[in-house]
């Protein structure tokens, strides 16, 4: 790959470049960051973009604890972050066995630089900068998401989160406990499964819905629970639950002769059986109605599970809940907000679900209630109290009435396991004081904060010398100071006045995905629920212009931040003309230069993400103010690209979107005039 491969320019004249003191003992480079003249960098010549595809698919399912304090959506891969700011910095005659020297060590490569990011979200960027030893800085307009960044970068002391984590489950076990407790003996509960009981519109009949008969079973599958019976499936008739031995068995024998796979509720449809007629959520007001506990998946010491029918004294523990809502209620700090009507997706709205607090059952209302109000009123390190909170917060995904349960698997479904908001045919109410089994138990979402906060990760690297990703093992320090990221519009003038070197982001994406309606979920128990601006959309009147115009405001503000020595980037994808129309316009409102545009594989899809149509690839788009650059012919192509990545596939999808990449850059295309 040489300097001039992309965009067929001569090479930048040598400018002085540099390396850190510390860069400079650990590596005996000679050659490395740019000097404060603007030069050309490697994000704009000779870019390892395989390379790094490579690492960020082999990282897919590596353990970086500091991105696991909670749930954010979308979040870039770190490695090719890391990449980013990397060959954002270093100049195009630094040879690429220099990036990867850097890339693979825990050197502060750019202390002394400061860098921006206008759309922090889950704080990727921001991290990997800090972990390279710039200054990070940045906005977001979801508090949720500056609150995961504040902590990703000023985490709690470890000894104090855990005496304190200690104080706070022992006291919810103190006032709570008693409402999940065993009704076996020797058991402990760990997952209650209930049925909603729906009203047909058409000839007003009860019936639950459900979309098979079967709630678990062992295939064989690795990673999944081993269980004593092949299928445990329950009769829609008496609700009993039957143990099956035979894993090839097709019907139950109960009230009658039903096939396992039988439904009544499918495409989000149910379908009565009494009259026939059709009604969706919005009409049976499923989130309202009656649920019907079925059955309880319970635990022993010697780790053996099995799942029995609903007792007398189950269908007791869920009404000493309900009584101890109504006697506690004043006690409690829950939200009794309404969920916001301006949508864009009206989901859960549609569920007939208005409110924060009836996403939840009263028992983990209960325990979230007072959960949240000893946060507010204990005496804590604010650091310790944002890291708990978090805790909490993280755990509100796997507590609540719109978690399912995978069945092959035989663990709990959170909510948000795909981007929207679903309804599980199958309830599954967590045990949250479960002392070892389960997703996202109390004790499992404080020992994950716990564990962010330290500096150890397991990772890929590029090896030079088998020219393949490796495993590592790698301690980073967390650069422990107040982080500058504060929560407002990235259009919006910044609260604090600062000069940044570089500035690489992930803007929203044209086909928007609301994550602001997915964060009020959570924001509605944090203490400042409201956005800090507007969140970035198009407006369906004139969506190219007016997302274009907003992102480019946006663009423009976060330049003025910026010296001129380093180019600004960020990653995009759409397989959508207009949403790549919308970027051009962007780019001419910022009044940006394209100087470099290269794929790398950001979303290589597992689970629920692997439909066909979906995108793989991000563009990374390079760019620098007009004013400092000179028009050049864009010769990039596609086919080139492909080429360069075998045996990585580039699909129909991504085909599309790389395409109108290459066409909206082709027009705007230009280097840095030195």
């Amino acid at each position: 790959m040489t300097d001039d491969w992309q965009n067929n320019n001569p090479d930048a004249k040598s400018a002085s470049v540099r390396l850190t003191a510390r860069a400079v003992e650990s590596l005996s480079c000679p050659a490395g960051l740019s000097s404060r003249t603007p030069a050309r960098t490697i994000l704009e010549s000779r870019f390892p973009f395989k390379e790094l595809s490579l690492v960020a698919t082999a990282d897919q399912r590596a353990v970086d604890p500091v991105y696991a304090a909670h749930r954010w959506w979308a979040r870039r891969p770190p490695s090719v972050m890391r990449g980013l700011l990397l060959a954002a910095a270093l100049e195009s005659s630094v040879p690429l066995r220099k990036f990867w020297e850097l890339f693979n060590s825990s050197t502060n490569a750019l202390e002394d630089l400061r860098v921006f990011d206008p759309f922090a979200g889950g704080g990727t960027t921001l991290v990997e900068a800090a972990r390279l030893g710039a200054t990070p800085c940045g906005v977001d307009v979801d508090p949720l998401a500056v609150t995961i960044v504040q902590h990703e970068l000023d985490p709690a002391e470890p000894s104090d989160f855990l005496m304190r984590s200690a104080s706070l489950l022992g006291y919810l076990d103190s006032v709570a406990g008693h409402l999940y407790a065993p009704t076996r003996k020797g058991w402990i509960p760990l997952h209650y499964f209930s049925l909603q009981v729906v009203s047909c519109p058409h000839c007003k009949r009860c019936e639950p819905l459900y979309r098979s008969l079967i709630i678990a079973r062992d295939v064989g599958k690795n990673g999944a629970v081993v269980r004593d019976a092949a299928v445990v499936a329950f009769c829609p008739d008496c609700l009993s639950i039957h143990q099956l031995e035979n894993e090839g068995r097709r019907e139950l024998h109960c009230c009658g002769r039903r096939k396992l796979t039988e439904s009544n509720f499918s495409a989000a449809k149910f379908t009565c059986p009494h009259c026939g007629g059709r009604a969706g959520h919005r009409e049976l007001q499923t989130g309202t109605a009656p649920r019907q506990l079925l059955a309880v998946e319970e635990t022993r010491s010697d780790e053996r599970r099995r799942i029995r029918g609903a007792s007398a004294g189950d269908f007791l523990r869920l009404e000493e809940a309900h009584r101890y809502l109504r006697q506690h209620d004043a006690e409690l700090d829950y939200p009794r907000t309404e969920l916001s009507k301006d949508r864009v997706d009206d989901r859960p709205l549609s569920f007939g679900i208005k409110t924060a607090a009836a996403l939840f059952t009263p028992r983990q209302l209960a325990v979230f209630g007072h959960a949240f109000r000893w946060l507010r009123t204990a005496n804590l390190l604010p650091p310790t109290r944002r890291a708990l909170t978090l805790a909490m917060s993280n755990a509100l995904g796997t507590n609540n009435r719109l978690c399912g349960y995978a069945t092959d698997y035989g663990r709990l479904a959170p909510l948000f396991s795909v981007r929207s908001y679903a309804w599980p045919w199958l309830g599954v109410e967590l045990n949250p004081f479960h002392p070892s089994g389960g997703r996202g138990t109390l004790r499992k979402v404080l020992d994950r904060v716990a564990k962010s906060t330290g500096n150890e990760v397991r990772r890929y690297i590029w090896s030079q010398r088998v020219k393949k990703p490796e495993p590592v093992t790698t301690n980073y320090s967390h650069v422990r100071r107040t982080p500058e990221v504060v929560c407002q519009s990235a259009s919006a003038a910044l609260s604090f006045k600062v000069d940044c070197d570089i500035c690489i982001f992930d803007p929203p994406y044209y086909d928007y995905i609301a994550y602001s309606e997915l964060s009020e979920f959570y924001r509605a128990w944090l203490a400042e629920s409201s956005l800090g601006g507007k969140p970035l959309l198009p407006d369906p009147l004139d969506p190219v212009n007016s997302f274009g115009r907003a992102l480019g405001s946006c663009m423009k503000r976060a330049a003025s931040q910026l010296l001129t020595r380093f180019p600004i980037a960020f990653t995009y994808h759409a397989a959508s003309t207009l949403a790549w129309d919308a970027v051009g316009v962007a780019l001419d409102t910022a009044q940006l230069t394209v100087t470099g545009l290269w794929p790398v594989r950001n979303d290589a899809h597992m689970g629920h993400h692997t439909e066909v149509g979906n995108c793989e690839w991000d563009l990374i788009v390079v760019c620098r103010p007009k004013v400092v650059c000179v028009p050049r012919k864009c010769r990039i192509t596609v086919q080139g690209w492909r080429s360069k990545v075998a045996p990585l596939k580039i699909g129909k999808a991504d085909k599309l979107n790389m395409e109108y990449a290459i066409a909206m850059a082709s027009t705007r295309f230009g280097s840095i005039n030195l």
